[in-house]
């Protein structure tokens, strides 16, 4: 059996990065069904992890509705450390997965992650955890828009576009004199007429402070700690590439998109495919 997937997977990973994968094999004489019984001898057996100390990036991308798979992935070495299938986002899922990595040797040096409140309130007392600065302008950018017309949507767009690049102090200076300017203005009421309550004028607005003010201690900790990177990028990359693979086998059943993308991802968590250090 042991023999069987070996072969599959040697087979797989040739053509893992090609984009004219069935064309390349219909070339060679390799039918779609031999590659599906490949795909079919695939396992789910996770990579031996090399215990270390780390800081890790967690991220979840999905595939239609009902399919995701949360990763988690070593930053500094760029190693996908673990991966779970889930239906749905949730904090159970990113605990469980830091307790099995800790259980195998990996030591947490901080953490990067995209917005999950739950997760600062577990861990960000007493872990360093970084909020992706990427995640946090798109959180700004979905509330205020990419061209907001109110002028203080502007300014504030203007703001939070410089993240990556402006210091603390510089950040806190700026945002801080924007809150006092706008402060009237934020504060606004109108009347609505069905509800018959006063409600903010600028919800929208007033929503992309709230979710500025509540990451606040956790937007420059990379700041502090050099070995902490400002984002996620390096785990968007690997969903990325994920989601190429898998576009390529457009079509495939459950079971068998759910070993390929086990199979990447254990590819990606080896030596060679990781550049593990």
């Amino acid at each position: 059996m042991n023999k069987k997937r070996n072969r599959s997977a040697r087979l797989l990973k040739h053509y893992l990065l090609d984009k004219q994968i069935y064309r390349v094999l219909e070339r060679r004489g390799i039918s779609h069904k031999t590659v599906q019984k490949a795909i079919d001898e695939l396992d789910f057996e996770y990579p031996k992890l090399t215990p270390r100390a780390c800081v890790i990036g967690i991220d979840t991308t999905y595939f239609g509705r009902r399919l995701g798979v949360v990763i988690f992935k070593d930053l500094n070495h760029h190693v996908v450390l673990h991966w779970v299938f889930v239906q749905s986002e949730n904090l159970s899922t990113a605990i469980q997965g830091i307790e099995y990595l800790k259980q195998h040797g990996i030591i947490p040096l901080g953490y990067v992650v995209d917005g999950t409140w739950g997760f600062f309130v577990r861990y960000g007392a007493t872990d360093r955890v970084q909020m992706c600065l990427k995640h946090m302008k798109n959180i700004v950018k979905r509330y205020v828009t990419t061209g907001p017309k109110l002028q203080a949507g502007k300014d504030l767009k203007q703001i939070v576009d410089k993240l990556p690049f402006i210091d603390e102090q510089d950040f806190n200076f700026e945002y801080n004199l924007w809150l006092a300017k706008y402060k009237d203005f934020l504060n606004e009421r109108t009347y609505n007429e069905e509800t018959h309550r006063w409600v903010y004028t600028h919800r929208r607005l007033k929503s992309a402070v709230r979710s500025l003010n509540r990451y606040r201690p956790y937007l420059f900790v990379y700041q502090h700690h050099q070995y902490i990177p400002a984002t996620n990028n390096s785990v968007e990359g690997t969903n990325s590439g994920l989601k190429g693979f898998i576009k390529v086998h457009s079509g495939l059943r459950l079971d068998r998109k759910l070993k390929l993308i086990h199979f990447y991802l254990k590819e990606k968590a080896t030596f060679e495919w990781g550049r593990q250090k």
